[in-house]
């Protein structure tokens, strides 16, 4: 029984190929990145003169058109360092030009300020994507100012 490993640990079981011990893809898929990538924010309120404490942070994957929630924190210092797999095992994977990897979305909450949203975030193996975010407090009477960024996808990426 033959198989591969991106980290070169080898082993197999039925039909299975584990990889890194935590998730596992079919001999007949092609193989994924077994690296990781960053996400590195700095989170503030009141025009960044103080560090957004009780927010929460959600970071997603989407797979079948869900979003399946993969890192769930408090923000509790600035910067905030999440390492994330390059492809994510609950995720949908998109195939770029040197590797496979699954974009990520993140949501930041926090009481009596809008909320804060970036979808497509993609990472590279070792480096760290950095975002700043500030939160506005909410406005009685606004209608919704959420914050959303939309990082469009590379032309040469395919799904």
């Amino acid at each position: 029984m033959n198989c591969y490993s991106n980290n070169y640990n080898k082993y197999k079981y039925g039909n299975y190929v584990y990889q890194n011990s935590w998730f596992d893809v079919f001999m007949n898929e092609v193989p994924v990145s077994s690296e990781y990538g960053f996400i590195e924010l700095q989170v503030t309120k009141d025009l960044g003169r103080a560090i957004a404490a009780g927010s929460v942070l959600t970071i997603y994957v989407n797979h079948n058109g869900d979003q399946i929630p993969v890192v769930k924190l408090d923000i509790t210092q600035n910067p905030t360092l999440i390492r994330l797999p390059i492809a994510h095992p609950s995720g949908t994977l998109v195939r770029g030009a040197e590797y496979y990897f699954t974009p990520y979305n993140l949501t930041i909450e926090n009481e009596g300020y809008y909320n804060i949203a970036t979808h497509n975030i993609r990472l590279f193996p070792n480096i760290a994507a950095m975002f700043f975010y500030n939160f506005n407090r909410i406005i009685p009477g606004e209608l919704n100012h959420e914050e959303i960024t939309v990082i469009p996808p590379h032309p040469r990426d395919q799904t």
